[in-house]
């Protein structure tokens, strides 16, 4: 038999039960609820089954209270619940149960999760679908809840953002030539997530927009200023070389000739 020895209860719905099994005394932290439940008072016994059906609805209650703590700070999916709950127990079955309760009562959904994350990142975040996927697939949701929420991220609102980003990036003078401008501009959208054809479709029709934030001709001068140094221009290969090097710093072929006398 078990004996319960002390129980005392503590602020937000704690509880500490002392039990005695013979040989040891045990304490056990657990709520006030399975207190009331199992009507656990000092001088109480408990048979083995009683004990084990105690121990076992404990450690559903604390665990679940422990899940409905992680989901107070923000939504989670359901792979994050799960990761999260491993960090207390390696009961798979116990985790799928209350896993089950948590949907249950409405306090999880993958599909309610996906919903919110694409809208929240189509109103707010200039990001594109394809970086929306990958974070969602991290999360652990599956590919057709992330595939049938992505529709709504129509090509039209693509190019918008895509457009607004390209112009963030061009708020201020390039200090780049305009094909390593082009370049540039490109990697930062394809790392955001956009899609290539929609990069190069906003990029073209952006492309006074962008050609005016460049000097290309004094970026060129100071480049040719600084590599100059040492070189023969009166030598053929030197020249050529010259040209080269500045050619490979996305100048073009008629600017760096028209410099290089």
């Amino acid at each position: 038999m078990i004996t319960i020895t002390d129980v005392k209860l503590r602020g937000g719905e704690q509880a500490v039960v002392t039990v005695d099994d013979g040989a040891t005394k045990t304490p056990h932290v657990t709520t006030h609820q399975l207190v009331v439940r199992y009507h656990l008072e000092a001088g109480k016994t408990l048979t083995q089954d009683e004990f084990r059906t105690f121990i076992a609805a404990n450690e559903f209650d604390l665990l679940y209270n422990k899940a409905l703590s992680y989901l107070s700070y923000q939504m989670r999916t359901i792979s994050e619940v799960k990761k999260h709950l491993r960090k207390s127990t390696s009961d798979e079955r116990l985790i799928a149960k209350l896993i089950a309760v948590l949907k249950q009562n409405n306090y999880l959904s993958d599909s309610r999760y996906v919903e919110e994350y694409v809208t929240e990142k189509m109103q707010f975040d200039l990001v594109g679908p394809i970086r929306i996927k990958e974070k969602l697939i991290q999360k652990g949701i599956h590919y057709d809840l992330i595939d049938a929420e992505l529709i709504r991220f129509s090509g039209d609102i693509e190019y918008d953002k895509v457009s607004e980003l390209i112009q963030k990036e061009i708020r201020h003078r390039l200090k780049k030539p305009y094909r390593k401008a082009i370049d540039s501009l490109k990697r930062k959208c394809v790392t955001k997530g956009f899609h290539l054809n929609v990069i190069d479709a906003a990029i073209l029709s952006m492309k006074e927009d962008i050609m005016a934030q460049i000097d290309e001709r004094d970026l060129l001068e100071t480049a040719f200023l600084k590599l100059k140094k040492g070189v023969d221009l009166d030598d053929y290969e030197q020249r050529q070389k010259l040209m080269h090097k500045l050619m490979s710093k996305g100048f073009s072929y008629e600017l760096v000739k028209d410099i290089v006398k």
